[in-house]
């Protein structure tokens, strides 16, 4: 059964194109201290494991909430999930820019994964997202930890192999 949440266009579209067009526009003037290569890596990061996450978790018999205004894949979602790629960016930004090292990646990657959560829940309460099919919030926490984690090695491993 295709489940319909709404059919307008409200605060849940202008949420995702609001935050992709500011943050993206805010990429472009703040000064740049990654190759346009590496940002780029960094922005597409964030855009490929929401969509991985998303659609693993989508899968019959998962299948453990909904993006936007209806059960079914369409452009508003791709945007959505295009809109997580200048979050994933400016966690490497803010990363690199402030010199985390040692036990402070372990509280910067707590505070991104608390924000990240924050984020959700708005997205909730302004229906981006449909937890009404089992999915609870609560699991997102890990993920965005893993997912964080993940990419601070990937930039070591980017960075290893560049000779910086």
């Amino acid at each position: 059964m295709k489940a319909v949440y709404e059919n307008s266009f409200d605060m849940n579209e202008w949420f995702v194109i609001i935050s992709l067009l500011s943050l993206t526009i805010l990429i472009w003037f703040l000064p740049k201290i990654f190759s346009l290569l590496e940002g780029t890596a960094y922005f597409l990061y964030g855009v490929f494991v929401v969509t991985f996450f998303d659609h693993t978790t989508s899968v019959p018999s998962w299948d453990l909430y909904d993006v936007n205004d209806d059960s079914k894949y369409n452009l508003m979602d791709f945007i959505t999930y295009v809109m997580n790629g200048p979050y994933s960016y400016f966690f490497m930004y803010l990363y690199v820019k402030w010199n985390i090292r040692g036990l402070k990646n372990l509280f910067y990657i707590i505070i991104w994964s608390m924000f990240s959560v924050l984020i959700e829940w708005v997205g909730v309460k302004i229906g981006l997202y449909h937890y009404d099919k089992g999915y609870k919030m609560y699991w997102s926490f890990p993920i965005y930890m893993l997912v964080q984690t993940i990419l601070i090695m990937y930039h070591h491993r980017i960075k290893r192999d560049a000779g910086g």
